[in-house]
C-alpha cells in the first residue's frame, strides 16, 4: 500500500469521479484508476462502487476513507517532525484572486529563493471559490473576503485595496472631479465578473442608490478589461493590484474608493487538521501579521 494510492481514493471519493479527481490530481484517468485498483486488490475489498459515469463510497469505502485521511495527515506531521534539522521542503497549495497574487509576487519570490526544496501550486481562484478548497482541503491557505469566509476558517485581516478607475485620456471624465455614481451610469462600463468580490461590490454601490448602469463587458481577465479601456470603448472599475505603472502612462487612473469602498482581503485556513510546517511558513512570510498557528495549537483544534 503506497500513500499516493490512498490520495487516489480520496480525490476520487471528494470528486465523484476519475476524470474530476485526475484534473486535481495532475495525473491521467488511467493512472488514477489503477493506483484505487491495486489499492482495491491488495485489500481484497470494493472500496468504490461504480454507477455509470458517477462513483460512490461502498460501506467498507466510507470506512476506509476515514483511515485514509487521518493516515495521510498524521504522515504529513510526522514529516516535518522529522525534517526540522533539515531544510524546509513539502508541497504548499494557495488559493487567491489576481490582485493578491500580483501584490504577494515579491514576498513570494524571497520565499522560494530561501526555501528552493518547497513545492508551490498557486490556483487563481475568485473570492467565493475559494472556501470550498480550504474546508475541502484542496488547499493549505489562502485569500479571501471576510463576507464569503465560514466559521469553519480562521481568517485575519490582511490586505486593503483600493478600487480604481480605469478611463482613456480623452473621455471626458477624465477631467472631472469630482465624479459621482451618477456620472458613471451614464457611460459603458467594462467590469469585473459580478460572481468577483470587486463585481459584487461595484453592483452594489449602483444598487444602494437606485441607479441603471450599462455594462458593455464583464469579465473576470483584467488585462481584457483594460484592452476594452485602451480602444475606447468605455472606462472600467477595478482593484489597484490590477492597474500596472504601464497602465498609468495611456490611461487616467482615479481612485474611487469613495464610491465603491476597498476591497479588504483576509488570510485564511482551516480551524481543523494539520497544517504543514512549510504551509505555515509560506504564511508567515507572505502576512508576517497573520497569528499562524503552531502544531501544537492546530493539534489541539484538530482533537
Amino acid at each position: 500500500m503506497e500513500f499516493y494510492q490512498l490520495e487516489y481514493l480520496c480525490a476520487v471519493a471528494e470528486r465523484g469521479g476519475y476524470n474530476q479527481a485526475s484534473r486535481h490530481l495532475y495525473r491521467v484517468p488511467s493512472a488514477v484508476k489503477r493506483g484505487v485498483a491495486l489499492l482495491e486488490d491488495e485489500i481484497g475489498v470494493l472500496l468504490l462502487q461504480r454507477d455509470g459515469r458517477a462513483v460512490r463510497l461502498t460501506e467498507e469505502g466510507q470506512e476506509f476513507l476515514r483511515w485514509a485521511r487521518a493516515a495521510i495527515e498524521g504522515r504529513s506531521e510526522m514529516m516535518d517532525r522529522i525534517r526540522k534539522k533539515g531544510p524546509l521542503r513539502g508541497r504548499v497549495v494557495v488559493a487567491a484572486g489576481q490582485a493578491i497574487l500580483n501584490k504577494s509576487l515579491p514576498r513570494l519570490k524571497i520565499f522560494m529563493n530561501r526555501h528552493p526544496q518547497v513545492e508551490i501550486l498557486i490556483l487563481r481562484r475568485r473570492g467565493f471559490e475559494i472556501a470550498p478548497l480550504l474546508e475541502q482541503g484542496e488547499a493549505d491557505f489562502g485569500y479571501l473576503p471576510l463576507e464569503y469566509c465560514p466559521a469553519t476558517l480562521h481568517w485575519h485581516r490582511s490586505v486593503e485595496l483600493r478600487m480604481l478607475l480605469a478611463i482613456p485620456k480623452k473621455h471626458p471624465l477624465a477631467r472631472k472631479r469630482p465624479l459621482t455614481l451618477a456620472d458613471l451610469s451614464g457611460v459603458p462600463l467594462i467590469l469585473p465578473d459580478r460572481e468577483a468580490s470587486s463585481g459584487r461590490r461595484v453592483h452594489r454601490a449602483f444598487q444602494e442608490k437606485g441607479l441603471e448602469y450599462r455594462t458593455l463587458v464583464e469579465t473576470g481577465d483584467s488585462r481584457l478589461l483594460l484592452g476594452f479601456v485602451r480602444a475606447g470603448l468605455g472606462i472600467s472599475i477595478l482593484q489597484e493590484q490590477e492597474i500596472s505603472g504601464d497602465t498609468k502612462k495611456d490611461l487616467k487612473i482615479v481612485d474611487v474608493s469613495h464610491l465603491f469602498g476597498k476591497q479588504v482581503e483576509g488570510l485564511a485556513w482551516r480551524k481543523r487538521g494539520y497544517l504543514p510546517e512549510a504551509a505555515r511558513s509560506l504564511m508567515a512570510a507572505l502576512a508576517p501579521e497573520a497569528h499562524v498557528p503552531r502544531p501544537a495549537a492546530t493539534e489541539k483544534a484538530a482533537s
